[in-house]
């Protein structure tokens, strides 16, 4: 027999694998990466807001411990209220808190808190009392209700209602 007269074809090479779609174990390795950046944003903003808070303490302590000192209440409600309007607006920066007044900020006081209700003595110092010279203030009251207010500040984000 002839080689020649064989009926042979040319050698066929298979198709190039394409990329699309991705074996399983691509699917899993996109799973823990997406799992792993939004663990990981998660605990970034977390700890961005703790950050804020325990800045907020640093600087409360430092005032609480200037009103010792000097036994000023309407500089005390000044410097809270100062740092209260700090506080909130870091903790959310795009609600464009550093422009609101009255009860626009008593609202935002309120939003700022997990149990939503900031104390009735801390609104009245914090929005009345640096712009009021006669008004009357117990200054270990607002020290007391501030630190409250502190402690109940959010640590995770606020929605827009």
């Amino acid at each position: 027999m002839d080689p020649a007269d064989i009926p042979l074809r040319d050698i066929h090479l298979p198709d190039p694998v394409s990329w699309w779609p991705l074996a399983p174990g691509w699917w899993v390795l996109v799973g823990c990466v997406l799992t792993c950046v939004l663990i990981g944003l998660g605990w970034w903003w977390r700890s961005r807001r703790r950050r804020i808070i325990s800045a907020t303490l640093r600087e409360f302590a430092a005032i609480e411990q200037r009103y010792t000192e000097h036994g000023d209440a309407h500089e005390l409600a000044r410097e809270l209220s100062r740092l209260a309007r700090r506080a909130t607006l870091a903790m959310e920066p795009e609600r464009g808190i550093a422009a609101v007044t009255g009860d626009r900020w008593h609202a935002a006081l309120d939003r700022a808190t997990t149990t939503g209700e900031a104390g009735e003595v801390l609104k009245r110092a914090l929005i009345e009392a640096p712009y009021r010279r006669n008004m009357t203030i117990d200054g270990n009251a607002l020290i007391a209700a501030f630190k409250q207010w502190i402690g109940e500040l959010r640590t995770v984000p606020v929605r827009a209602r």
